[in-house]
């Protein structure tokens, strides 16, 4: 029997109560009700799958107990410990692409966990890098700071390495700088590792930080299962080509499928602009998307309908990816043919405007292209500060200097952006046309 995931966690909470191991059920409701691409959810070293039904991700009843049935019978001897190697640098020195970030590694997660927290205990030195990479998520330009952790969540190098390279040294308690283990709880004990809390069993030996034997045993399990499931996903299912880490891993109504560009485009039909100007609910229900390529990538089997939510046209069918996407702000305006599909919707072309979601990254994009830090080359990072009395505030600073005037201020009012968003939707029409 299919169940919820939130019958899910409740069922696995009641079989694993006695169980020894600090464990998460809820770990089986995954951030915004989404599974991994690979379409497991794991606790501890146990995979438990995901199965669409109505198009709601559900688990097996009998996967369930079976896995609290396992859970329960752990055993935990605390008194036979190994040594965790953390903290340790080189689990970052040997990152080269994003799938090596991504790749299930616990030992690298746990160390980014600890110099994270090391930087954000020394205040107020990181208060203005944590506020700079804020407001840079804010706009999806978190990836021109070179300090993420695995995550994508804490900060781990800003650039300026004559203040913190000093965190990096081993204090007299096994940790960097002056961190203690009660701040690295409180900024990380509710974090989890396999829907396990590792720092509720990382203890101090006296000389280094150590984890029960057969806790370890269990998480280096689960990393090749992990990855296991991982490379399984990246073979496309009609040729077997293998593709880069979820390149070509999209969602459906039933499921994950893995499909290469070719093969997609020999399965579905390619989208023709054949319906441009009709109403999203006169098309919803008598036109599927899932039969066709995206619109956007061309690479992908679609999954909806994308339309404009203040004209209600539609634009073309877009797959979950590129339908996420457009939410990133500047980043979605910069990629190629992003505009040009947001204008097939009648409504905005006939009135040469665009959602006014993007109407304050139009201006961000312009003030980036435009100003400079006096004669430096480099194009600056802008923010929205505020909005007041019809006035924009954004604040534009270069990623390169860090004297007091490399920051400084704009102001745009309502007219100049709307003048701003019209001369940008004339240059993407009279421009030459998208790939």
């Amino acid at each position: 029997m299919l169940i919820s995931p939130r019958l899910a966690r409740d069922t696995l909470a009641d079989l694993t109560g006695d169980c020894c191991l600090p464990l998460d059920a809820g770990q089986l409701i995954p951030a915004k009700g989404q599974f991994l691409p690979h379409g497991h959810v794991f606790v501890g070293d146990l995979a438990v799958r995901g199965y669409k039904d109505k198009g709601r991700w559900k688990y097996d009843d009998r996967d369930i107990r079976r896995v609290g049935q396992a859970l329960s019978a752990v055993a935990i001897d605390t008194g036979d410990v190994v040594e965790a190697q953390v903290p340790s640098r080189r689990y970052f020195d040997d990152r080269e692409t994003f799938d090596d970030w991504s790749r299930a590694d616990w030992r690298r997660t746990l160390n980014s966990w600890i110099y994270a927290a090391a930087r954000r205990s020394r205040r107020p030195e990181s208060d203005t890098a944590a506020k700079d990479y804020d407001r840079a998520k804010d706009y999806d330009r978190a990836d021109d700071f070179d300090f993420l952790d695995p995550e994508g969540a804490d900060i781990l190098d800003t650039g300026v390495t004559d203040v913190w390279s000093s965190w990096y040294e081993i204090g007299p308690c096994g940790l960097p700088g002056e961190l203690t283990f009660e701040e690295l709880v409180s900024f990380y004990g509710e974090r989890t590792i396999a829907g396990t809390y590792p720092l509720k069993l990382l203890t101090w030996s006296g000389t280094h930080w150590v984890l029960p034997r057969a806790y370890m045993d269990m998480l280096d399990r689960w990393q090749e299962k992990d990855r296991a499931l991982a490379e399984r996903a990246r073979i496309c299912t009609g040729c077997r080509r293998q593709g880069s880490r979820w390149a070509w891993r999209t969602p459906t109504p039933t499921g994950y499928v893995t499909l290469c560009p070719a093969c997609s485009g020999e399965i579905f039909q390619t989208y023709q602009g054949h319906l441009h100007g009709v109403a999203y609910s006169a098309l919803r229900r008598t036109h599927h998307a899932v039969d066709y390529l995206c619109s956007l990538c061309r690479e992908s089997r679609a999954s909806v309908w994308d339309h404009c939510h203040e004209h209600g046209h539609i634009r073309g069918p877009v797959c979950a990816s590129c339908n996420a996407f457009e939410g990133k702000g500047v980043a979605f305006l910069r990629r190629a043919g992003s505009v040009q599909h947001l204008l097939e919707c009648r409504g905005c072309r006939e009135a040469r405007t665009l959602p006014r979601r993007h109407h304050l990254d139009v201006v961000l994009e312009h003030l980036e292209a435009d100003e400079r830090h006096g004669r430096c080359p480099h194009r600056p990072h802008a923010f929205h500060r505020e909005y007041v009395h019809g006035v924009h505030r954004i604040t534009l600073s270069c990623p390169v200097h860090s004297s007091p005037s490399s920051q400084w201020t704009k102001d745009v009012t309502a007219g100049e952006r709307a003048d701003l968003v019209r001369t940008f939707v004339d240059m993407t029409l009279t421009g030459p046309p998208a790939d």
